[in-house]
């Protein structure tokens, strides 16, 4: 095996994302259940605002500690891949830059100017580190001379940030319409919103995969 750190790093990321898929499958759904209470309590329904309560305790809670064993999990990858492939060390910065730009964000929270700027930032961060590993595959992929890696790579980062723009679209519609009766177009948006993020993380998880695969060879 030529690169051990990559595929061991490579295995680990492939790991982070399937736990971000399912955390992402829950906090789709912890949305979905917010809309639900909204639309039960304006109807008077005791039964169904609890019942849709539960459900977002339980799945956030457990969509909150799957992202937590992703992150983990994504940043140890990284590391172990990076003494391989350059690139992952810029995710490795971009990784840093996000924890730094939270923590910004958290401290100036009072502060609307501040909060906006590292809430604009932060929401680049994922995006910046898909492309990034895609870019440390296909890097990886050249040194291997495997040109169905690179085009797969080319194909995937296109989808990769077609989806990300329309998610973004989808996110803003639903804040917009979330006031009264607009409470239905938000759970339309909501759901678009969320099929595009696991489309996203399917490819995503299925490059890495082949990516995998490439490296154990």
């Amino acid at each position: 095996m030529k690169f051990q750190n990559a595929y061991e790093g490579v295995k680990k990321i492939f790991t982070a994302e399937i736990l971000s898929l399912i955390a992402s499958v829950c906090t789709t759904i912890v949305m979905v259940l917010t809309v639900v209470g909204v639309i039960a309590a304006s109807n008077d329904s005791a039964g169904g605002t609890v019942a849709a309560l539960g459900g977002v305790v339980v799945l956030g809670l457990g969509a909150m500690v799957l992202a937590v064993i992703s992150f983990i999990f994504q940043l140890i990858g990284v590391n172990k891949a990076s003494h391989d492939e350059p690139a992952f060390k810029i995710v490795l910065y971009i990784i840093f830059a996000g924890i730094a730009l939270s923590v910004i964000g958290g401290a100036f929270s009072g502060n609307a100017t501040v909060k906006n700027i590292t809430t604009i930032l932060s929401s680049a961060v994922n995006p910046a580190v898909t492309v990034f590993i895609i870019q440390g595959i296909k890097n990886l992929a050249a040194r291997l001379n495997n040109d169905e890696v690179i085009n797969k790579g080319d194909t995937i980062f296109k989808i990769i940030i077609a989806s990300y723009a329309l998610i973004i679209i989808a996110q803003i519609v639903a804040a917009i319409a979330q006031n009264g009766t607009g409470a239905i177009i938000a759970l339309v948006f909501i759901l678009i919103a969320g099929i595009l993020s696991i489309v996203q993380y399917i490819l995503y998880i299925i490059y890495l995969n082949k990516a995998k695969q490439m490296l154990a060879e």
